[in-house]
């Protein structure tokens, strides 16, 4: 009978630290129903195939993105795509050292993924969701001490891949420098801009047209003379008969 009741004694324990463990997880809102970014993702691209234009993906560098402006809206309480530490949309994508030009953010904040949905649904989020020049996405959810959920998306226009950049330099006396770039393209025509750093004496050719191949891969081989400082790339494509500027980077020399 004593082990009989020892034995329950020990169930109703181990049960207990069972329940009040998983209250804790609901209760510090850190552990987030995974399938709600799944959710996000799989709604964006059904309301996007209605529409005819072309699905999204995620990269990983965007939900970091998204993720850092969700847990500072919680920091401000504040439901907005601009905030007071990291900026807009377009500077928050630039400190994350990415060049997509063409980039937006959509924020929503609820208790389940229903209540997200229907704020995902307002005209004015629904224009940006169905932005067809959009091509990849970064989904960043926290959750709040209240058990808000409070959510980014970060969408941004991949025109054109950087797969390499390769710094090279001569022997002679002055060094002279030249960059390789390489990279892909969905665009059949982009202008690449070389902007030299300010005050140099730079008379070599600034201007160049990219003819990518097949497959959108293409190789362009800049000379940047003798010159040193900040140099400036602006990559431009081709669309509706004019050139946009849709990616830029930086490099010193």
């Amino acid at each position: 009978m004593l082990r009989k009741l020892i034995n329950m004694y020990f169930f109703w324990i181990v049960l207990a630290l069972i329940f009040f463990s998983g209250q804790a997880t609901i209760c510090r809102g850190q552990q987030l129903p995974g399938n709600i970014a799944d959710a996000a993702l799989t709604w964006i691209n059904q309301v996007r195939a209605r529409e005819g234009l072309e699905t999204i993906s995620i990269d990983p560098r965007l939900n970091k993105v998204a993720e850092t402006h969700s847990q500072n809206m919680i920091d401000y309480n504040m439901l907005s795509d601009s905030n007071p530490d990291l900026g807009t949309p377009s500077e928050r994508v630039k400190s994350a050292k990415l060049t997509d030009i063409n980039n937006l953010a959509i924020v929503a904040e609820a208790k389940t993924w229903d209540l997200l949905r229907e704020q995902l649904e307002s005209p004015e989020n629904l224009s940006g969701i169905l932005s067809p020049e959009m091509t990849h996405a970064g989904i960043g959810l926290k959750q709040d001490s209240t058990g808000n959920i409070w959510l980014t998306i970060h969408m941004a226009e991949r025109a054109i891949t950087f797969n390499q950049f390769t710094l090279s330099q001569s022997n002679t006396d002055p060094v002279e420098h030249s960059i390789t770039i390489k990279g892909n393209t969905t665009y059949k025509k982009v202008r690449a801009i070389l902007v030299p750093p300010e005050n140099s004496v730079f008379d070599l050719e600034e201007e160049h047209i990219i003819a990518p191949d097949s497959s959108g891969d293409f190789k362009i081989t800049l000379t940047l003379g003798t010159a040193t400082g900040t140099f400036e790339f602006e990559f431009y494509v081709q669309k509706d008969g004019a050139y946009k500027l849709k990616n830029f980077f930086t490099i010193g020399i």
